[in-house]
């Protein structure tokens, strides 16, 4: 008769895996069914006051929203809920700059859900990402065709998926800005995650095989928000940091990065309002 020892590697490891078969599985929302559930708490109602634009750049750089404030001939928005909105004259007022916004999904996907019950169905995320692969140079364009979901807001607003994707409309136009613009542009995937302090290695790795180009912290939720919604939302990133197997490596400082963090604000607003 054979004897196990029970402290073996191999026995461990069957044991732990028979273990994972029986336990309770956890995943967002923790509410089964709750996709079919209505929400207690009422969005906001009425129009923007002063007009109403019909789209929104959310503009995560505040000295970037702050520059264009005041050079720009723009109207304020005495507005009670989150960031600073400012409706840009260049653009005949149909696109409003949002500025001074908490950083995060959570933040993001409320903006999004006020501006969108106040008539502002079309938004563009202006801001800096982290690069998962060495070819895509600090300071260069990454415009995301679709967010890993690695957060928690997106499964409160859609079923179980790995990824939430952005409009494709707003996408191809926000590219093709920047590429008319002599900009090359990244366009791929990009991973949202609530823990920047907790990326790691094997993440990393496996992320960037899979195809992921850029890690922040915002665009699924607002694509899910986007969504559930029926708005357009899509993202377009400036290379700010490099993630590695490695290690971590910021470019904050570099020459080139607010100069283009200023043209991907153009050609956000080209894309927003082409006739501007």
């Amino acid at each position: 008769m054979a004897v196990f020892d029970l402290r073996s590697p191999v026995v461990t490891r069957w044991l732990d895996a028979l273990s994972d078969r029986h336990a309770p599985s956890m995943s967002y929302p923790m509410m089964d069914g709750k996709h079919t559930f209505g929400a207690v708490v009422p969005l906001p109602s009425g129009r923007l006051p002063s007009g109403s634009p019909d789209a929104a750049i959310i503009c995560y750089p505040c000295w970037l929203s702050r520059e264009v404030i005041e050079s720009e001939s723009t109207s304020e928005y005495q507005w009670s809920y989150r960031g600073d909105v400012h409706r840009l004259d260049a653009t005949g007022g149909r696109v409003a700059l949002v500025g001074g916004i908490g950083v995060g999904g959570p933040a993001a996907a409320m903006l999004v859900e006020e501006l969108g019950a106040h008539g502002v169905h079309r938004f563009i995320v202006v801001g800096m990402a982290g690069v998962l692969h060495k070819d895509l140079e600090p300071c260069g364009f990454a415009v995301c065709d679709r967010a890993l979901r690695d957060e928690g807001v997106s499964h409160h607003y859609l079923p179980p998926g790995r990824y939430v994707e952005a409009s494709e409309e707003l996408s191809t136009r926000l590219t093709a800005e920047l590429r008319e613009d002599g900009a090359a542009v990244r366009v791929g995937p990009t991973w949202t995650t609530d823990a920047p302090y907790r990326e790691t290695a094997e993440e990393v790795r496996r992320y960037r095989d899979e195809g992921i180009a850029t890690v922040e912290m915002e665009a699924a939720s607002v694509f899910a928000v986007a969504q559930l919604r029926g708005y357009e939302a899509a993202a377009g990133f400036v290379v700010s940091d490099l993630l590695t197997e490695e290690g971590w490596a910021g470019h904050f400082q570099a020459a080139d990065l607010r100069p283009n963090l200023r043209r991907l604000l153009a050609a956000a607003m080209r894309t927003l309002a082409p006739e501007a």
